[in-house]
């Protein structure tokens, strides 16, 4: 099959931060209309918010619990990360690579690495072609500096991946562009992301300000292209990645 003849999906990548930023979101979504939404630090409870004002099906995996709205009184629910979709999900797999998905603690202050690590990914058919998408919320450090449990937690990662052959990744990773995290994926995967771009965080919204770090991603194998892949802030404290996925027969990794 030619790349040129090929459908093409629209995919939409988000660090919603929780609760936070909410109307933006949902008003950004349904503004774009992308077939294929990736959200992480998504609550279930704004999970089947996104599926019913979507009309889209919905895949959920949690990591942590969190107080949904009062961080000093409210009640702790479902933190995780999250696959929608205008086409039917298939073949739905829940890849947890650290953590315990059998007991979904609350993480206290300063406590991150009690968080699950997952691996959310589908696949969906558009136009009788197949096409296997995954996101994920990658373990934090501070400073975007690698310590040893990403280093345990990347081999993890790869090693549960290890099983699709082929999959277009989005998510984010907690590891900046050009450093020894980012540079394990880039040895599998092609990073997507236009060199342009030099931070995916939202300088406005992000707590921390402008943060010159490339963490969120989008990668592929060789049998996937990408088009029309831009950032988009404004939406929350990380920025949206937008673009056009298809299948194509080439396999050379640029």
């Amino acid at each position: 099959m030619e790349s040129g003849s090929a459908p093409s999906l629209k995919l939409i990548s988000l660090n919603i931060e929780g609760d936070r930023h909410i109307t933006q979101v949902l008003t950004f979504l349904k503004k774009e209309q992308p077939e294929i939404i990736c959200l992480q630090e998504l609550f279930l409870e704004d999970f089947e918010m996104f599926k019913k004002e979507l009309d889209m099906e919905g895949a959920y995996a949690p990591r942590t619990k969190k107080p949904h709205y009062d961080e000093e009184t409210g009640i702790p629910m479902s933190l995780g990360v999250g696959l929608l979709s205008k086409h039917s999900l298939q073949n739905i797999q829940k890849l947890y690579y650290s953590g315990n998905p059998e007991s979904i603690e609350q993480i206290q202050k300063g406590d991150i690495h009690k968080e699950c690590g997952v691996v959310l990914c589908t696949t969906v058919i558009k136009s009788g072609v197949e096409f296997t998408i995954g996101t994920t919320h990658f373990t934090w450090t501070p400073n975007g500096k690698a310590d040893n449990n990403q280093r345990e937690d990347i081999a993890k990662l790869l090693h549960a991946l290890g099983k699709i052959e082929e999959i277009t990744l989005c998510g984010d990773f907690n590891a900046p562009r050009g450093g020894e995290i980012f540079s394990e994926l880039k040895k599998k995967y092609k990073d997507n992301i236009p060199q342009e771009y030099t931070t995916s965080i939202d300088k406005t919204l992000h707590h921390a300000g402008d943060l010159q770090l490339m963490v969120d991603g989008l990668f592929t194998t060789p049998s996937y292209k990408t088009t029309n892949v831009r950032l988009v802030d404004g939406i929350s404290d990380h920025m949206a990645i937008m673009a056009k996925i298809k299948r194509t027969t080439k396999h050379n990794i640029a």
